[in-house]
């Protein structure tokens, strides 16, 4: 399979720093978009854990929540030398005596500035990468029938279930509804971008009854 430029300089970031970035996409069953909202999603997470723990240089079962977290986000997302720090230290926490969390601590603030940093690195590569699929897809305008409704419902159905391949689905009927509702797209598509999926499903089911009527 050949390999745009792009997809070079991400595979190249990766191994340069020990990120499963193919794993991880193929957790996401391929989907590019939903891993590249999930990673700015994870910035955020490690924005505020990097807060908590200097918040909380001496309380040692603060951690514990924010390791258990942080072991499966950062597995999933590739970044398996975190997610291996994680685990690690959350297995040893409860057990380390005041200069071993001392250290623990010290070191727990760099990997997570460091991960942050990584995170942050790697935005603009794959964003990149987005926005050349993108260019080559033309999603077309769907007539307000069955198959419509169907694409509409599965949509409906993912966004009240939080199933990230809402961003796909909706990606199928942007246009029509851009049409149907454009007072309601802007919203709706930011909602839906961001994971904000019980502002989405309110938006979809407000709609819903407008598309029936257009349906008779």
């Amino acid at each position: 399979m050949n390999m745009s430029n792009t997809e070079r300089h991400i595979t190249l970031f990766c191994a340069e720093h020990q990120l499963e970035y193919r794993q991880a996409v193929n957790r996401f069953s391929g989907n590019k978009s939903t891993y590249f909202k999930s990673v700015q999603l994870f910035i955020n997470d490690l924005t505020l854990y990097i807060q908590q723990t200097m918040a909380s240089p001496s309380i040692p079962a603060d951690f514990a929540p924010m390791l258990h977290t942080l072991k499966s986000s950062a597995a999933t997302l590739g970044f398996t030398e975190l997610a291996c720090y994680a685990r690690n230290h959350e297995i040893k926490l409860a057990h380390y005596s005041p200069t071993e969390f001392s250290q623990f601590h010290e070191i727990l603030l760099a990997t997570l500035s460091t991960n942050k940093e990584l995170a942050i690195m790697l935005i603009p590569l794959l964003e990149k990468d987005l926005q050349a699929s993108n260019s080559q897809k033309d999603m077309p305008i769907l007539a307000v029938n069955n198959e419509f409704i169907m694409i509409y419902d599965t949509l409906m159905e993912e966004v009240s279930h939080y199933n990230m391949n809402a961003i796909n689905t909706f990606a199928q009927i942007a246009k029509t509804l851009n049409l149907i509702a454009p007072q309601h797209i802007e919203l709706l598509t930011q909602s839906i971008n961001q994971l904000r999926f019980q502002q989405a499903e309110n938006i979809l089911t407000e709609i819903y009854p407008r598309i029936l009527n257009i349906r008779k």
